[in-house]
C-alpha cells in the first residue's frame, strides 16, 4: 500500500518515469476489461484515453484506503458504465477479438472446438445485463477478489456473490450442456477460455 501511495505521489508532482511505470503496470489491463465491457473496438480505445487522462489528473485524490489497483479499477469501470448509457443497445458491435482464431494448423478439430466454445459464450455474455457481465468480468476473468468487486461497482459483497451466482445460473441455461457435459470443462473454465 506505501508503494502505490509513492508512485501516486509522484505521479501527481509530475514525475514522467512514475507514469510510464504506471502505464506499464496497469494499461494492458485497463485496456482489456474496457474491451470486455465495451465490445466497440474504437469506442474502446477512446474510453481507454479518457480513463488514463482522467487517472492522470486526479491521481493526487488517491488516499491508499484501498490497493492502487482497485481504485484504477473503479474508475475505468465509471467511464465504462457511463459510455455504455450513453449509447443505444442496437449500436453495439461485437468484439472482433471474438473471432480471431490461433494456428488452427497444429490440431484443427481443437482449434474448431475452441472456436465454437468461445462463440457459445460469448453469444451467452452478450445476453447477460450488463451488471452481471460486469461481475463475471471483474471476477472470473480479471480474478478480482469479492471485495475488490464490490468497492470497484460501489455495492456490498452481498451484491456481488448474489450477481455472480445469477449470471453463472443464466449462463447455465443459455449455454444448456454445451459446457457442461460430462467432458466439457466447467461455467468459468469455458469462460477463461472464451477470453484466452
Amino acid at each position: 500500500m506505501r508503494d502505490d501511495l509513492r508512485l501516486a505521489r509522484e505521479i501527481d508532482q509530475g514525475d514522467r518515469r512514475a507514469f510510464e511505470r504506471f502505464l506499464d503496470a496497469y494499461g494492458g489491463r485497463v485496456h482489456a476489461l474496457v474491451r470486455r465491457a465495451i465490445p466497440n473496438p474504437s469506442d474502446a480505445e477512446d474510453v481507454t484515453q479518457e480513463i488514463f487522462v482522467d487517472l492522470f489528473k486526479c491521481m493526487g485524490k488517491f488516499r491508499g484506503d484501498s490497493a492502487l489497483s482497485t481504485w484504477v479499477y473503479r474508475i475505468a469501470m465509471n467511464h465504462c458504465l457511463k459510455h455504455r448509457s450513453r449509447m443505444k443497445p442496437d449500436s453495439l458491435e461485437l468484439d472482433e477479438s471474438m473471432e480471431q482464431e490461433s494456428d488452427w494448423r497444429s490440431n484443427p478439430l481443437l482449434s474448431a472446438t475452441k472456436n465454437e466454445l468461445k462463440g457459445q459464450v460469448s453469444q451467452a455474455l452478450e445476453q447477460l445485463t450488463p451488471l452481471h457481465r460486469d461481475v463475471i468480468v471483474l471476477h472470473e476473468l480479471h480474478g478480482l477478489t469479492y471485495q475488490e468487486c464490490a468497492e470497484i461497482l460501489d455495492i456490498p459483497v452481498g451484491t456481488v456473490k448474489s450477481r455472480l451466482s445469477n449470471a453463472f445460473t443464466r449462463l447455465r441455461l443459455l449455454l444448456g450442456n454445451y459446457v457442461l457435459g460430462q467432458d466439457g470443462p466447467s461455467l468459468p473454465e469455458a469462460i477463461g477460455e472464451t477470453y484466452r
